[in-house]
């Protein structure tokens, strides 16, 4: 279950909640801070393909040509 909302949270805390609620998910208290890191590293990946993405297509092609 999500934790209760407080007056500490961050923005991505709060976007977080208001996500997995949406969703009908919840995160464990023992993996929240380890969820927290892997939605930062996706969000900052979508940001770094938004701004680039000819250039992270030909980077990341490689990788999955057989």
């Amino acid at each position: 279950m999500n934790p209760p909302r407080t007056d500490a949270e961050t923005p991505v805390d709060t976007y977080m909640n208001y996500l997995f609620d949406a969703l009908g998910l919840s995160v464990r208290e023992e993996w929240r801070a380890d969820v927290k890191n892997y939605f930062m590293l996706s969000a900052r990946m979508a940001e770094v393909l938004e701004a680039h993405p000819l250039a992270m297509t030909e980077d990341l092609a490689p990788v999955f040509r057989p």
